[in-house]
């Protein structure tokens, strides 16, 4: 039985325009505001090493799969897993697996949008100087006002929306793909602006010391697990963004080849990002922290108070909010993609009814952060239950069955694998990882990170 390709949404005119494409998706603010502090506190290198591996070995075989399929089916995610079920005589129901995927996608869209409107704030703020040669209880002060007032993150949240939802009304082909393909080199450009930044006036051979020095005696179970964790997270796989650009993939061209390609880039701007923040933190003699603290607070300090910090500071939170809106678009694709051609919507409506979904949930969100809500389960927020219920539920769930799907019910000629020992070699390879080394690593970020999120 032959597949029922969908192509309403067109084909990226070259590997290169899904590359930016991915990219916009992957490189997210996990790179900046997380990995580096807790690859320094569970021994530098020795975490690298662990991240890289698990990123390599268990989680670049499940992107490659996902992209493998979408290629091969042309069509959203739903509709690619219900016609590879189809064509394998596996039951219906795997196509369950990417509606809760969609899902996902769209509660963390929502929680993105809370975030990037906080992003856009702090480029205001830092073009306009507001925090120039503030002091750290000033700008503690300044974040905690932002967060204090529901209609101001609100604001911005809609300004961000506006921009996400046009984004993603283009046409794929003509729209989308040229701008996507300026995300690339104007990312490029930052990073390295900023690492040279830092390596001039802050203080680089600390925040190298803390990166890659070979701490072993540092990296507990914890550390290993929080390697295994990023990794699992990095490549956004399980969301259904990844195989909804994958279905505009271009045909001839090698998938394996693009997502290491896109694996190599993502762990280059980590380790080229958190060189140059640290370096500008660890310049102030303050505590770092990480996430919101990091990002929000120890970074605004550290800009106000170096020279020309108010240019840095004002492209590095652009680039940011950049990152933040291809990341969104893209959680929006799978949904937008679905209501398209399966429903035959136009896009800019489709478009626009997703973006009014993650408008309501982010607006939930934002309000659940008030004092005097009620959005408060057992000690927890609207928004943090949405963050539970979206990274630590959905995601590791979907990915577990799309696992056991690709691996065991997906036949070796859906794949298209070329005559030939190496590649009949390298397939069996990658097979094996997808069959026995993936699930049961997917399962531990399932029960242990449910596990550490909750008690934590």
């Amino acid at each position: 039985m032959a597949l029922q390709k969908r192509k309403i949404q067109g084909i990226w005119s070259s590997r290169w325009t899904f590359l930016a494409a991915a990219t916009g998706l992957v490189v997210s603010l996990g790179n900046f505001w997380r990995t580096p502090q807790e690859l320094g506190q569970n021994g530098g290198g020795a975490y690298l090493i662990a991240y890289i591996a698990c990123l390599f070995l268990i989680m670049l075989p499940i992107a490659v799969a996902e992209v493998r399929i979408a290629v091969r089916a042309r069509g959203n995610p739903v509709h690619a897993i219900d016609q590879l079920a189809h064509y394998s005589k596996a039951s219906k129901y795997w196509s369950l697996v990417t509606q809760f995927a969609c899902v996902a996608a769209l509660l963390l869209a929502a929680i993105y949008s809370v975030v990037s409107g906080w992003l856009l704030a702090y480029v205001s703020k830092m073009a306009l100087g507001t925090l120039e040669a503030a002091s750290l209880d000033v700008v503690a002060k300044e974040f905690q006002g932002l967060l204090a007032s529901a209609d101001l993150m609100s604001l911005w949240q809609q300004i961000f929306l506006v921009m996400a939802v046009a984004l993603s009304a283009l046409n794929v082909v003509k729209g989308m793909a040229a701008v996507l393909r300026i995300v690339l080199p104007v990312l490029l450009l930052v990073l390295l602006g900023l690492l040279y930044y830092g390596y001039a006036l802050g203080d680089f051979p600390s925040a190298l010391s803390w990166m890659f020095d070979m701490r072993l005696e540092d990296l507990t179970w914890r550390g290993g697990f929080s390697a295994l964790q990023h990794a699992f997270y990095t490549l956004s796989i399980g969301t259904g963004a990844l195989m909804a650009y994958g279905a505009y993939f271009p045909s001839g061209r090698s998938v394996s080849r693009q997502l290491i390609a896109l694996a190599v880039f993502d762990t280059a701007v980590l380790i080229i990002a958190g060189v140059a923040i640290l370096a500008l933190v660890f310049d102030q003699h303050i505590v770092s922290g990480s996430g919101h603290a990091l990002l929000f607070i120890s970074l605004p300090f550290s800009f106000g108070n170096l020279v020309f910090g108010d240019i840095a500071g004002t492209a590095f939170y652009l680039l940011l909010f950049i990152l933040s809106l291809t990341t969104v678009v893209a959680l929006m694709e799978p949904v937008v993609a679905y209501l398209v051609e399966r429903w035959a919507v136009q896009r800019w409506l489709a478009a626009l009814m997703v973006g009014g979904l993650v408008f309501v949930l982010g607006d939930l969100s934002i309000s659940s952060m008030m004092p005097d809500t009620g959005l408060h389960w057992f000690s927890r927020s609207f928004m943090e239950w949405l963050d539970i219920l979206a990274a630590n539920v959905f995601l590791p769930m979907c990915v577990f069955g799309f696992v056991l799907f690709a691996a065991w019910r997906v036949p070796k000629s859906v794949y298209g694998v070329r005559d030939g020992w190496f590649e009949g070699a390298f397939f069996w390879l990658w097979q094996a990882l997808l069959r026995y080394i993936a699930p049961p690593a997917v399962l531990a970020v399932l029960i242990i990170g449910l596990y550490l999120r909750v008690s934590s």
